[in-house]
């Protein structure tokens, strides 16, 4: 297998939210775990968007944490929702 290399360094920098709450009309309550840009809250971003149902921290937990800062990294929002 050839090296592997890992991006860190991006554009902008990245915020991480552990869980935040979705309220559904029929009263479920969806959690996501969301990456964005720092600075999304002055200059929006559009957003990809992940749903896997009950797999918020399964076996796919690395690969979230190398895509989803990259998405962020480079200006759009990575939103998994579990």
């Amino acid at each position: 297998m050839d090296d592997i290399r890992v991006v860190t360094d991006f554009p902008r920098k990245v915020r991480e939210i552990e869980n935040v709450w979705i309220p559904m009309p029929d009263g479920v309550k969806l959690a996501a775990r969301i990456w964005l840009p720092q600075d999304a809250g002055q200059n929006p971003v559009p957003a990809i968007l992940e749903y896997l149902p009950y797999r918020k921290r399964d076996g796919t937990v690395w690969r979230d944490a190398l895509h989803h800062p990259y998405f962020a990294g480079y200006g759009y929002a990575g939103v998994r929702v579990d």
